[in-house]
């Protein structure tokens, strides 16, 4: 730390096999956990960095600047590197994401999940306004093939096969909700697809293996309960669930017949069918209902026409009062 302020350049922590990167990523984690010594305030010392990473002045060095870069530390001559509050970090850094996540994932889900919730129904619409003809052919594309790997046999499996599987989902996915956010012709949209993928990815593969227990448990006789509390996000099912994957039709045919309001509605159900009741909200319903008239059905295959009508149109009808509470009311 020789200069004023050392020249951040563009370093990163992309490259696994670089020595740079798993310094990187070693201080990085350390920092995220807050690790005594690595908490808010702290100093690095450029000793104490090479002897914790196990490496030379000069790599000490690069690894403290891509820090800097990320806005997790910052330089200065004969004092070290401070770790700054995560206020000052890039938290779209993916590093950043990927760290958040692997260290403590329920606050920075929860923030992914709310910027897609606000950003995601948006640019479903732009795009259904903006997208080009090859845009919206691959979406649908796409649609359609989530929906067959989310049928196929081999999703639930336990073995290696299982596991390709839900990592082509995975992948799939991703593809088709950055599109969305790509063909909404807004960078800053664009710019956000990195943290909506880091979402889209841990729900999929992380919360999977919660799924992999339950059924594990299940086979003991032994389900443990599942939480339902009103608006907590649900964890990924053993299988994708089938509203979802017309949900995700919704949308995407929405877009390719120049339907703006419609495909901001099935994204905003799309988001709201994985929180539990939130599905439920009567207004929600009633958007989703003029959505479903909005759509031409002809332009779907065939044989998807009525599943589709059929699943839209139960998720939009309003839950019926039970007798009792109707009986109630009358007698009051």
């Amino acid at each position: 730390m020789d200069n004023e302020e050392d020249e951040v350049g563009e370093v990163d922590g992309q490259d696994d096999g670089h020595p740079r990167a798993a310094a990187v990523r070693l201080l990085g984690t350390l920092i995220v956990a807050g690790e005594p010594g690595c908490r808010s305030g702290d100093i690095l010392r450029l000793d104490a960095v090479m002897e914790q990473i196990s490496g030379s002045r000069a790599l000490a060095r690069e690894a403290l600047q891509a820090l800097q870069y990320k806005g997790m530390v910052r330089l200065k001559t004969r004092v070290g590197a401070t770790v700054l509050p995560i206020q000052e970090w890039n938290v779209l850094d993916p590093d950043v994401i990927k760290w958040r996540l692997e260290a403590a994932p329920r606050f920075p889900m929860r923030s992914m999940s709310e910027l897609r919730e606000a950003v995601e129904p948006r640019a479903a619409f732009l795009t259904a306004q903006r997208a080009s003809s090859d845009v919206c052919r691959d979406l649908v594309s796409l649609a359609a093939q989530l929906r067959t790997l989310a049928g196929d046999h081999r999703f639930d499996k336990l073995d290696d096969s299982g596991k390709a599987c839900r990592e082509e989902f995975r992948a799939v996915d991703a593809k088709l909700h950055r599109m969305i956010l790509e063909g909404s012709g807004n960078e800053l949209f664009r710019s956000l697809a990195v943290p909506v993928e880091a979402a889209l990815d841990f729900r999929i593969t992380s919360e999977w293996e919660g799924a992999i227990r339950q059924e594990e448990w299940r086979l003991a006789g032994d389900r443990p309960p599942v939480s339902s509390q009103p608006g907590r996000m649900k964890k990924f099912p053993f299988r994708p669930e089938p509203l979802a994957m017309w949900l995700h039709y919704g949308i995407v045919y929405a877009i390719d017949q120049g339907r703006p309001q419609a495909a901001e509605t099935f994204s905003r159900a799309l988001i709201a069918e994985y929180h539990n009741g939130q599905l439920e909200d009567p207004l929600l319903q009633r958007a989703l209902q003029i959505a479903l008239r909005e759509l031409e059905l002809n332009g779907f295959k065939e044989t998807d026409r009525d599943p589709f009508f059929k699943a839209i149109a139960a998720a939009a009808a309003p839950a019926r009062p039970a007798a009792g509470r109707l009986e109630g009311a009358a007698d009051g």
